[in-house]
């Protein structure tokens, strides 16, 4: 019996299918693209919910939501 991959799980697997594809420096290289990436949607989030801020708002904001990140992140107990 075959079980269909639900949508995410199927996106998972061709990006790890595409990872074993690159090169080492593709692969590198890949992190910081990702980074930027994920700044660009997270300011494009912070737009919807202040569009009348301006360049360098957005970006503090950001800065601000890192930074935050930052210390949920140090207060989660770490897994050994």
């Amino acid at each position: 019996m075959k079980f269909a991959l639900a949508t995410s799980d199927a996106l998972w697997l061709g990006k790890v299918r595409q990872a074993r594809t690159m090169s080492e420096e593709e692969r590198v290289l890949a992190g910081p693209r990702l980074f930027a990436g994920v700044c660009e949607r997270m300011k494009e989030g912070i737009r919807d919910e202040r569009p009348d801020a301006g360049e360098l708002e957005v970006h503090e904001l950001l800065l601000k939501r890192f930074e935050t990140l930052g210390k949920l992140e140090g207060s989660r107990p770490s897994i050994p």
